[in-house]
């Protein structure tokens, strides 16, 4: 299909359901290409997330061209590179596997520039989620009357009070029970802590605020900073 003739279904395809379909199944074999160029594996459509994921990137591409975005192929092709590598980014955090995006041995400048703009794309990407995650924890800190001034002050120093704050975490973290009834009460169970541990209050009292906020972190939904954390 001629450049202008692909132009003009895709932006027709925007408000017509059948053109859309129509579209979308003269397009599979480039969907795959593009899904396949990332995995540097066969795909097969029914059996492979990614292709889903970049099936739904390409009916995204088609519903945010603009001829000014220049060749639609192009720019739908970035489109589904983005997100099949969100997904991966995803699988990833969720599962702690190191997932490899595949690279072809000779790249065109064209593919060369893409990659290059994508990188910032992905870069300042992971800068807006770190944001949202330091936001987001510092307002679940304020109902728990922590801030993050206070936890520079009593965050530990030493290496001795470094550990005792951890065996508290850990304790506290692998006992459900105990880390509910902590973080419903906002405050640490200091006797139970003493029995449990064996350690007298006055080593890891002053630090209670970091060591609430630290389990605040690792029973939440903060995967950067849970990273940092540990």
């Amino acid at each position: 299909m001629k450049k202008k003739q692909l132009e003009q279904m895709v932006l027709e395809s925007k408000d017509d359901k059948q053109k859309m379909n129509d579209l979308i199944e003269a397009y599979k074999p480039f969907i795959v290409s593009c899904a396949q160029k990332l995995s540097g594996k066969y795909l097969k459509y029914g059996s492979d997330d990614e292709l889903s994921i970049a099936m739904m990137a390409f009916v995204q591409a088609v519903h945010g061209y603009r001829t000014e975005n220049g060749e639609f192929l192009s720019y739908a092709s970035t489109i589904i590179r983005n997100r099949v590598i969100d997904y991966y980014r995803k699988q990833n955090r969720q599962t702690g596997k190191i997932i490899y995006i595949h690279k072809e041995d000779c790249e065109t400048e064209g593919v060369i520039e893409t990659q290059v703009s994508l990188a910032a794309y992905d870069e300042e990407k992971l800068r807006q989620e770190r944001l949202s995650e330091i936001q987001q924890l510092k307002d679940n800190l304020a109902r728990y009357d922590i801030s993050f001034f206070e936890l520079e002050r009593v965050s530990p120093k030493n290496k001795n009070t470094k550990k005792v704050c951890k065996d508290v975490i850990s304790y506290i973290k692998n006992n459900p029970e105990l880390l509910n009834q902590t973080l419903a009460n906002k405050s640490l169970p200091l006797a139970q802590i003493e029995k449990g541990l064996c350690i007298k209050r006055k080593r890891f009292e002053r630090h209670r605020k970091y060591i609430l906020a630290v389990l605040i972190i690792l029973s939440g939904d903060y995967p950067y900073l849970e990273e940092y954390v540990k």
